[in-house]
Protein backbone atom coordinates (compact mmCIF):
# COMPACT_ATOMS: atom_id res chain seq x y z
CA UNK A 1 0.00 0.00 0.00
CA UNK A 2 2.98 2.17 -0.01
CA UNK A 3 4.81 4.50 -2.40
CA UNK A 4 8.69 4.14 -3.23
CA UNK A 5 10.24 7.00 -5.25
CA UNK A 6 13.50 5.85 -6.89
CA UNK A 7 16.53 7.62 -7.67
CA UNK A 8 15.64 10.62 -6.08
CA UNK A 9 18.44 12.03 -6.02
CA UNK A 10 18.50 15.51 -5.01
CA UNK A 11 14.31 15.89 -5.51
CA UNK A 12 13.67 16.12 -1.83
CA UNK A 13 10.84 18.25 -2.26
CA UNK A 14 9.00 15.50 -3.96
CA UNK A 15 9.36 13.74 -0.59
CA UNK A 16 7.78 16.27 0.79
CA UNK A 17 4.71 16.57 -1.64
CA UNK A 18 4.14 12.89 -1.35
CA UNK A 19 4.11 13.03 2.10
CA UNK A 20 1.79 15.90 2.61
CA UNK A 21 -0.68 13.87 0.48
CA UNK A 22 -0.25 10.42 1.48
CA UNK A 23 1.31 10.31 5.44
CA UNK A 24 -0.18 8.63 7.29
CA UNK A 25 -1.99 6.57 5.23
CA UNK A 26 0.69 5.73 3.10
CA UNK A 27 4.45 6.05 3.48
CA UNK A 28 6.78 7.81 0.77
CA UNK A 29 10.04 5.41 0.83
CA UNK A 30 12.90 6.67 -1.32
CA UNK A 31 16.04 4.97 -2.62
CA UNK A 32 19.48 6.23 -4.67
CA UNK A 33 22.56 4.88 -5.41
CA UNK A 34 23.83 7.47 -2.97
CA UNK A 35 23.00 9.24 0.06
CA UNK A 36 20.68 12.42 -0.59
CA UNK A 37 18.87 15.00 1.93
CA UNK A 38 16.01 12.97 0.59
CA UNK A 39 16.79 10.11 2.90
CA UNK A 40 16.10 12.17 6.10
CA UNK A 41 12.84 13.29 4.76
CA UNK A 42 11.69 10.16 3.56
CA UNK A 43 9.61 7.84 6.02
CA UNK A 44 11.92 4.86 4.62
CA UNK A 45 14.83 4.45 2.24
CA UNK A 46 18.36 2.51 0.98
CA UNK A 47 20.49 2.64 -0.98
CA UNK A 48 20.05 0.75 -4.49
CA UNK A 49 22.66 -0.60 -6.75
CA UNK A 50 23.83 1.34 -9.44
CA UNK A 51 20.76 1.37 -11.98
CA UNK A 52 22.64 -1.04 -14.80
CA UNK A 53 23.96 -3.60 -11.77
CA UNK A 54 22.41 -7.11 -12.38
CA UNK A 55 21.22 -6.88 -8.86
CA UNK A 56 19.03 -3.82 -9.45
CA UNK A 57 15.85 -4.88 -10.08
CA UNK A 58 16.28 -7.81 -7.50
CA UNK A 59 17.38 -4.96 -5.05
CA UNK A 60 14.38 -2.65 -5.46
CA UNK A 61 12.17 -5.15 -5.53
CA UNK A 62 13.36 -6.87 -2.34
CA UNK A 63 12.79 -3.57 -0.56
CA UNK A 64 9.32 -3.22 -2.31
CA UNK A 65 7.99 -6.89 -0.49
CA UNK A 66 9.65 -6.26 2.60
CA UNK A 67 8.07 -2.66 3.25
CA UNK A 68 4.38 -3.37 1.43
CA UNK A 69 4.95 -0.93 -1.44
CA UNK A 70 2.67 -1.28 -4.07
CA UNK A 71 3.47 1.99 -6.41
CA UNK A 72 7.26 2.60 -7.82
CA UNK A 73 7.83 5.77 -9.48
CA UNK A 74 10.98 7.15 -10.77
CA UNK A 75 12.69 10.34 -11.27
CA UNK A 76 15.50 9.54 -13.51
CA UNK A 77 15.54 8.39 -17.04
CA UNK A 78 17.53 5.95 -17.33
CA UNK A 79 16.33 4.14 -14.51
CA UNK A 80 12.44 4.44 -16.23
CA UNK A 81 13.86 2.20 -19.10
CA UNK A 82 15.17 -0.21 -16.63
CA UNK A 83 12.17 -0.44 -14.90
CA UNK A 84 10.12 -0.37 -17.99
CA UNK A 85 11.96 -3.54 -18.53
CA UNK A 86 11.07 -5.99 -16.13
CA UNK A 87 7.56 -4.39 -15.89
CA UNK A 88 6.13 -7.88 -15.61
CA UNK A 89 7.96 -8.73 -12.47
CA UNK A 90 6.50 -5.85 -10.79
CA UNK A 91 3.14 -6.72 -11.93
CA UNK A 92 3.69 -10.34 -10.66
CA UNK A 93 4.73 -8.99 -7.27
CA UNK A 94 1.08 -6.88 -7.31
CA UNK A 95 3.41 -3.44 -7.36
CA UNK A 96 2.07 -0.53 -10.25
CA UNK A 97 5.04 1.08 -11.86
CA UNK A 98 3.67 4.76 -12.51
CA UNK A 99 5.80 5.25 -15.53
CA UNK A 100 5.28 4.39 -19.74
CA UNK A 101 5.47 1.20 -21.61
CA UNK A 102 9.21 0.07 -22.32
CA UNK A 103 8.82 1.65 -25.91
CA UNK A 104 7.74 4.89 -25.31
CA UNK A 105 10.41 5.06 -22.74
CA UNK A 106 12.75 4.48 -25.14
CA UNK A 107 11.30 6.56 -27.66
CA UNK A 108 11.32 9.53 -25.19
CA UNK A 109 14.70 8.93 -24.32
CA UNK A 110 16.00 8.07 -27.70
CA UNK A 111 16.09 12.18 -29.10
CA UNK A 112 16.01 10.55 -32.51
CA UNK A 113 13.33 8.67 -32.08
CA UNK A 114 11.28 11.45 -30.12
CA UNK A 115 12.00 13.37 -33.39
CA UNK A 116 10.15 11.04 -35.72
CA UNK A 117 7.43 10.20 -33.36
CA UNK A 118 6.78 14.23 -32.94
CA UNK A 119 6.68 14.27 -37.05
CA UNK A 120 4.14 11.35 -37.72
CA UNK A 121 1.63 12.71 -35.08
CA UNK A 122 1.81 15.97 -36.81
CA UNK A 123 3.68 18.23 -33.98
CA UNK A 124 6.32 20.48 -34.71
CA UNK A 125 10.08 19.46 -34.54
CA UNK A 126 13.26 21.23 -35.38
CA UNK A 127 15.09 20.15 -38.24
CA UNK A 128 16.97 16.86 -36.94
CA UNK A 129 20.22 14.99 -38.65
CA UNK A 130 22.11 12.27 -37.09
CA UNK A 131 26.04 13.08 -37.81
CA UNK A 132 28.15 15.88 -39.02
CA UNK A 133 28.36 14.76 -42.60
CA UNK A 134 24.77 15.20 -42.63
CA UNK A 135 25.10 18.58 -40.67
CA UNK A 136 27.12 19.87 -43.27
CA UNK A 137 25.09 18.59 -46.27
CA UNK A 138 22.18 20.16 -45.10
CA UNK A 139 24.08 23.71 -44.23
CA UNK A 140 25.34 23.58 -47.81
CA UNK A 141 21.32 22.85 -49.00
CA UNK A 142 20.24 25.57 -46.70
CA UNK A 143 17.49 23.22 -44.81
CA UNK A 144 20.31 23.64 -41.77
CA UNK A 145 21.16 27.40 -39.98
CA UNK A 146 23.62 28.46 -37.60
CA UNK A 147 22.92 28.91 -35.04
CA UNK A 148 22.41 25.05 -34.31
CA UNK A 149 21.80 22.68 -31.39
CA UNK A 150 24.54 19.35 -30.89
CA UNK A 151 23.33 16.93 -27.87
CA UNK A 152 23.72 13.19 -27.15
CA UNK A 153 20.99 11.13 -28.69
CA UNK A 154 20.59 9.44 -25.23
CA UNK A 155 20.89 12.50 -23.44
CA UNK A 156 19.60 13.93 -20.03
CA UNK A 157 20.26 17.25 -17.55
CA UNK A 158 21.87 19.44 -20.62
CA UNK A 159 25.26 17.00 -20.56
CA UNK A 160 26.77 16.95 -23.68
CA UNK A 161 24.77 20.03 -25.12
CA UNK A 162 26.76 23.47 -27.22
CA UNK A 163 24.86 25.59 -28.97
CA UNK A 164 27.50 25.82 -32.21
CA UNK A 165 27.28 29.61 -34.75
CA UNK A 166 29.58 28.37 -37.03
CA UNK A 167 31.08 25.22 -38.89
CA UNK A 168 34.31 25.49 -36.92
CA UNK A 169 32.00 25.22 -33.61
CA UNK A 170 29.83 22.63 -34.89
CA UNK A 171 33.55 20.26 -35.55
CA UNK A 172 34.68 20.95 -31.90
CA UNK A 173 31.61 20.82 -30.49
CA UNK A 174 30.71 17.93 -32.09
CA UNK A 175 33.90 16.09 -30.43
CA UNK A 176 33.59 17.14 -27.20
CA UNK A 177 30.14 15.86 -27.05
CA UNK A 178 31.40 12.56 -27.98
CA UNK A 179 33.86 13.13 -25.35
CA UNK A 180 31.15 13.94 -22.49
CA UNK A 181 29.11 11.00 -23.53
CA UNK A 182 32.17 8.64 -22.86
CA UNK A 183 32.93 10.13 -19.80
CA UNK A 184 29.52 10.07 -18.37
CA UNK A 185 26.86 7.54 -17.04
CA UNK A 186 25.35 8.38 -21.06
CA UNK A 187 27.70 6.00 -22.27
CA UNK A 188 25.16 3.18 -21.41
CA UNK A 189 22.42 3.69 -23.46
CA UNK A 190 24.55 5.56 -26.25
CA UNK A 191 25.77 2.09 -26.73
CA UNK A 192 22.63 0.66 -27.99
CA UNK A 193 23.59 3.49 -30.99
CA UNK A 194 27.28 3.81 -31.05
CA UNK A 195 27.76 5.06 -34.16
CA UNK A 196 24.79 7.36 -34.28
CA UNK A 197 25.07 8.58 -30.53
CA UNK A 198 24.64 12.48 -31.54
CA UNK A 199 22.30 14.55 -33.55
CA UNK A 200 22.31 17.57 -34.52
CA UNK A 201 19.28 20.32 -34.63
CA UNK A 202 18.41 23.57 -35.72
CA UNK A 203 17.95 26.01 -32.57
CA UNK A 204 14.68 27.58 -32.17
CA UNK A 205 14.24 30.92 -31.63
CA UNK A 206 11.12 31.52 -29.29
CA UNK A 207 9.56 31.12 -26.00
CA UNK A 208 10.51 27.67 -24.36
CA UNK A 209 7.91 26.02 -22.41
CA UNK A 210 7.08 22.82 -20.34
CA UNK A 211 4.15 20.71 -19.73
CA UNK A 212 2.99 18.53 -17.31
CA UNK A 213 0.70 16.07 -19.34
CA UNK A 214 -1.25 13.81 -17.15
CA UNK A 215 -2.73 10.33 -17.24
CA UNK A 216 -4.62 8.54 -14.65
CA UNK A 217 -3.45 4.77 -13.94
CA UNK A 218 -5.21 3.58 -17.01
CA UNK A 219 -3.35 5.43 -19.37
CA UNK A 220 -6.60 8.00 -19.70
CA UNK A 221 -5.88 11.98 -20.44
CA UNK A 222 -6.38 13.50 -17.74
CA UNK A 223 -5.42 17.28 -18.22
CA UNK A 224 -1.96 19.64 -18.73
CA UNK A 225 -0.50 22.52 -17.15
CA UNK A 226 2.00 24.80 -18.83
CA UNK A 227 4.59 26.98 -17.47
CA UNK A 228 7.17 29.49 -19.97
CA UNK A 229 10.56 28.78 -18.70
CA UNK A 230 11.71 32.61 -17.56
CA UNK A 231 15.69 31.20 -16.62
CA UNK A 232 17.08 27.91 -16.63
CA UNK A 233 20.08 26.68 -14.62
CA UNK A 234 22.14 23.49 -14.50
CA UNK A 235 19.61 22.30 -17.57
CA UNK A 236 16.77 22.98 -15.36
CA UNK A 237 13.79 25.45 -14.85
CA UNK A 238 14.92 27.63 -12.25
CA UNK A 239 12.34 30.58 -12.89
CA UNK A 240 8.92 30.04 -14.83
CA UNK A 241 5.63 31.90 -15.07
CA UNK A 242 2.51 29.35 -14.90
CA UNK A 243 0.32 29.68 -18.13
CA UNK A 244 -2.78 28.70 -19.74
CA UNK A 245 -2.68 25.42 -20.84
CA UNK A 246 -5.68 25.99 -23.33
CA UNK A 247 -3.13 26.66 -26.53
CA UNK A 248 -1.39 23.18 -25.31
CA UNK A 249 -4.10 21.01 -24.88
CA UNK A 250 -4.39 19.23 -28.50
CA UNK A 251 -0.96 18.29 -28.57
CA UNK A 252 -1.08 17.43 -24.71
CA UNK A 253 -4.21 14.75 -26.18
CA UNK A 254 -1.95 13.38 -29.02
CA UNK A 255 1.14 12.91 -26.81
CA UNK A 256 -1.25 11.24 -24.16
CA UNK A 257 -2.39 9.15 -26.38
CA UNK A 258 0.77 8.08 -28.07
CA UNK A 259 3.18 7.31 -24.82
CA UNK A 260 0.26 5.75 -22.53
CA UNK A 261 2.01 6.64 -19.81
CA UNK A 262 1.14 6.64 -16.39
CA UNK A 263 1.31 9.92 -14.31
CA UNK A 264 3.14 12.79 -15.84
CA UNK A 265 4.69 12.98 -18.95
CA UNK A 266 7.30 16.18 -19.08
CA UNK A 267 7.28 18.00 -22.34
CA UNK A 268 9.79 20.47 -23.31
CA UNK A 269 8.56 22.55 -26.32
CA UNK A 270 8.92 26.34 -28.02
CA UNK A 271 6.11 28.76 -29.23
CA UNK A 272 7.59 30.58 -32.12
CA UNK A 273 6.64 32.97 -34.75
CA UNK A 274 5.87 30.35 -37.15
CA UNK A 275 4.50 27.56 -34.65
CA UNK A 276 4.87 25.36 -31.78
CA UNK A 277 7.91 22.74 -31.40
CA UNK A 278 8.10 20.27 -29.61
CA UNK A 279 11.96 18.87 -28.43
CA UNK A 280 12.25 17.15 -25.51
CA UNK A 281 9.83 13.98 -24.04
CA UNK A 282 10.19 12.73 -20.67
CA UNK A 283 8.24 10.12 -18.95
CA UNK A 284 8.57 11.70 -15.31
CA UNK A 285 8.08 14.43 -12.94
CA UNK A 286 10.67 17.12 -14.24
CA UNK A 287 12.80 19.52 -13.10
CA UNK A 288 9.93 22.13 -14.35
CA UNK A 289 7.12 19.90 -12.22
CA UNK A 290 7.51 22.30 -9.20
CA UNK A 291 6.73 25.90 -10.77
CA UNK A 292 2.95 24.53 -11.49
CA UNK A 293 2.90 22.79 -7.80
CA UNK A 294 3.49 25.77 -6.02
CA UNK A 295 0.66 27.36 -8.32
CA UNK A 296 -1.91 24.82 -6.99
CA UNK A 297 -1.57 21.88 -9.82
CA UNK A 298 -0.98 19.29 -7.11
CA UNK A 299 0.29 15.92 -8.78
CA UNK A 300 0.48 13.78 -5.64
CA UNK A 301 -3.22 14.76 -4.80
CA UNK A 302 -4.75 13.49 -8.04
CA UNK A 303 -2.56 9.93 -7.80
CA UNK A 304 -4.05 9.79 -4.68
CA UNK A 305 -8.02 9.76 -6.12
CA UNK A 306 -6.67 7.98 -8.98
CA UNK A 307 -5.93 4.83 -6.24
CA UNK A 308 -8.51 5.09 -4.20
CA UNK A 309 -11.71 5.74 -6.26
CA UNK A 310 -12.59 4.59 -9.72
CA UNK A 311 -14.10 7.00 -11.33
CA UNK A 312 -11.41 8.84 -13.46
CA UNK A 313 -14.16 11.57 -14.57
CA UNK A 314 -13.26 13.44 -11.06
CA UNK A 315 -10.04 13.76 -11.96
CA UNK A 316 -8.66 17.34 -13.22
CA UNK A 317 -5.91 19.75 -13.71
CA UNK A 318 -6.17 23.07 -11.95
CA UNK A 319 -3.47 26.23 -10.97
CA UNK A 320 -3.37 29.67 -10.77
CA UNK A 321 -2.11 31.45 -13.97
CA UNK A 322 0.17 34.12 -14.50
CA UNK A 323 2.42 33.23 -11.40
CA UNK A 324 6.22 33.50 -11.10
CA UNK A 325 7.36 30.67 -9.40
CA UNK A 326 11.85 30.46 -8.58
CA UNK A 327 14.30 27.92 -6.68
CA UNK A 328 15.86 28.56 -3.97
CA UNK A 329 19.37 26.38 -2.90
CA UNK A 330 19.49 25.54 0.74
CA UNK A 331 22.46 23.86 2.26
CA UNK A 332 21.50 20.98 4.03
CA UNK A 333 23.65 18.33 6.67
CA UNK A 334 23.56 14.85 5.45
CA UNK A 335 25.13 13.68 8.56
CA UNK A 336 28.12 11.36 8.85
CA UNK A 337 29.12 8.83 6.48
Amino acid sequence: MHILLTSIGRRSYLVRYFRQTFNPKRHIHVSNSEPSHAFTLADGHFIAPLIYDTGYIDAVLHYCKKHAITYVLSVFDIDLLVLAQHQQRFTDAGITLILAPEDSVERCNDKWETHQLLLSLGIGSPNTVLNLDQAKQAINDGSLQFPLVVKPRWGMASIGVYFADNLAELEVFYAKCQQDIEKSHLKYESERTKDAAIIIQQKLAGQEHGLDVVNSLNQSYIGCAAKQKVSMRAGETDVGLTKSAQPFEEIAKRLSGAIKHKGILSVDCFVCEDGLYVTELNCRISGHYPVTHMAGFDYTKILQQDIETSDNTALKVSYTEGLYVGKELVPVLLGNP
